[in-house]
């Protein structure tokens, strides 16, 4: 055999094997790029139908508080028209009325204009403040109260922050997620109930729980302490602060389920 054909048998072969090489290289790296594809197509498709749903239950959300929402005006709406309609009240008791219900009207309003869970807190407090004598709310952290902002309380009467089982009726509002009354002070018995939550006999202190998805966050406490006995109105306030406390609580939700989806799909 002339070298040039054992040459040339060498070259074929040589060539032959990085073609075989060549194939098999490119069929591995094909296969890895489909698994790979795959894999990238399957999580977008988990993405979009999670952000769908994120998407879905905030609209559900947000259409649930708007039905609330109308619901709230409407019946503040009547209650004025109700209000101005009475015969046998007098003439300045209906005038106090209309503009409790404008006020509580007027708070509802800045509670749905709050897009912070700041500002929500704090249109609340301020809202039920013009209602009663004392407010205060308190943030609920881990097995704390902590106070996040009060108004009417004297100088060294204001809440402080405590653990969740100091007081009974606390830790009832928290964990039945229901309103409740504070028992009054009764002269000559020990009283467990904290300090800045102790009202005398013909006062009235509430407890207003605030949810989000079904956890407390936060409660709210007020009182009348200052309210002459003497109103034959004075239980009124409570469910006009009980109102203001839900639709909060409700907007906190909204607000709260927003920041979720926006989240989700990378529109913060």
């Amino acid at each position: 055999m002339k070298i040039e054909e054992r040459i040339r048998e060498v070259v074929d072969a040589h060539v032959q094997s990085l073609t075989s090489d060549l194939v098999r290289v490119v069929a591995e790296q094909d296969a890895q790029w489909r698994m790979e594809l795959d894999r990238v197509v399957a999580e977008a498709q988990e993405a979009r139908e999670a952000r769908e749903a994120a998407e879905h239950e905030a609209r559900v959300r947000q259409e649930e508080h708007a039905r609330l929402r109308e619901e709230n005006e409407s019946r503040l709406r009547e209650e004025t028209a109700a209000a101005q309609a009475v015969m046998g009240a007098t003439h300045s008791r209906r005038e106090i009325r209309v503009e409790t219900l404008e006020r509580l009207l007027g708070a509802v309003r800045r509670i749905d204009e709050s897009n912070s869970l700041t500002g929500i807190l704090g249109a609340l407090i301020h809202g039920a403040a013009a209602e009663t004598s004392r407010v205060a709310i308190l943030l609920v952290d881990g097995y704390m109260f902590r106070t996040w902002d009060h108004q009417g309380f004297e100088e060294g009467t204001s809440p402080t922050e405590m653990p969740i089982g100091g007081s009974g009726t606390l830790a009832a509002a928290v964990a039945l997620r229901q309103s409740s009354f504070v028992p009054p002070m009764i002269e000559g018995r020990e009283s467990t109930v904290p300090e800045f939550m102790r009202v005398p006999a013909g006062h009235t202190g509430l407890v207003v729980p605030l949810a989000i998805g079904g956890e407390v966050v936060a409660v709210l406490y007020a009182d009348d302490m200052f309210r002459s006995v003497e109103q034959e109105d004075a239980p009124l306030w409570t469910e006009e602060v009980e109102l203001l406390a839900r639709h909060a609580a409700l907007r906190l939700e909204n607000v709260t389920s927003v920041r979720t989806v926006e989240v989700l799909t990378g529109t913060d």
